[in-house]
């Protein structure tokens, strides 16, 4: 049985749907409270990160493990409650979803605390892949969409940075085939889309899917921060996402975030997608 943590995220529905589809035994970890609208035939059980006992016996009976958790001050914490107990339930192969770049020693929040968890569970006794996907290209659709203005601007702090921005689905489809066949993959593997691009290129492919004029403007990172802090995300999101950007900077036009791998094709045996595709998808508000 395949435990899925992170379920009711972007990339953990998708691989929920996935591994459904495939007819695969399944438990997804619900904390207290929450709503468990997954695929027929998914096994609930209710813990928490941070509730070690309830991870216990969410592990017994489980052969693997996918592992998301979103970004949170005590991410590294959870994450290494998540690794402690899939070691102890002898857990066969634990997939965690990390980040692009995931490197202990960034001046970037997300990308620091994803290097630690990586490293943590580099360091203990499981067999593990850990799947780094740039940024997800469903935040276009999801975030970037609704902010532009009446007079077709949206804003950003991205910089000249070129980002190989991953369809969810495409990771998903990338942890489904690891949990379920029989594959050699290297112990960390990079996801990416099929391109890289620029905000002022996302601009264009808005443009042409909207059917009027889309522009990209640089703006602050502290006008960014507190655009982003004025959305009620609060303080440390905000500037986790500003931290993040300011990285994207960083890397530039031909640096980490820009790499273009195979890793979708070469798993799934299909292409990854590409933003012109899933926009195509998005419904076109009317004018």
């Amino acid at each position: 049985m395949i435990l899925v943590i992170g379920g009711r995220s972007k990339i953990g529905s998708a691989l929920l749907d996935e591994l459904s589809r495939r007819g695969e035994a399944v438990r997804a970890l619900i904390r207290s409270g929450e709503r468990g609208d997954f695929p027929s035939g998914v096994e609930v059980v209710v813990g928490d990160l941070s509730d070690r006992p309830s991870l216990d016996d969410a592990m017994v009976g489980i052969e693997k493990v996918f592992l998301l958790c979103g970004p949170r001050e005590d991410e590294v914490a959870l994450n290494r409650n998540a690794i402690d107990a899939a070691a102890s339930g002898r857990v066969h192969l634990l997939v965690r979803s990390s980040i692009l770049g995931a490197d202990p020693h960034s001046p970037s929040t997300f990308i620091r605390d994803h290097g630690l968890c990586d490293a943590y569970l580099r360091e203990s006794n499981l067999s593990h892949t850990i799947v780094r996907p740039n940024m997800l290209m469903q935040n276009v659709p999801d975030s970037t969409m609704p902010s532009i203005g009446p007079d077709g601007v949206f804003y950003g702090n991205a910089g000249p940075g070129r980002i190989s921005m991953v369809d969810t689905r495409d990771v998903a489809a990338v942890a489904a085939v690891l949990l379920t066949q029989t594959v050699r993959a290297s112990e960390l593997l990079d996801v990416t889309g099929p391109e890289a691009l620029t905000y002022h290129d996302v601009a264009e492919r808005l443009s042409t899917t909207l059917g009027r004029r889309v522009s990209y403007v640089e703006a602050p990172d502290e006008a960014v921060r507190r655009a982003l802090s004025g959305l009620g995300i609060g303080d440390w999101m905000a500037s986790g996402l500003v931290e993040l950007f300011q990285d994207y900077r960083r890397s530039g036009e031909d640096g980490y975030a820009a790499q273009v791998t195979d890793a979708v094709l070469r798993l799934t045996g299909q292409p990854a997608r590409s933003l012109d595709q899933l926009l195509a998808e998005q419904p076109v508000p009317s004018a």
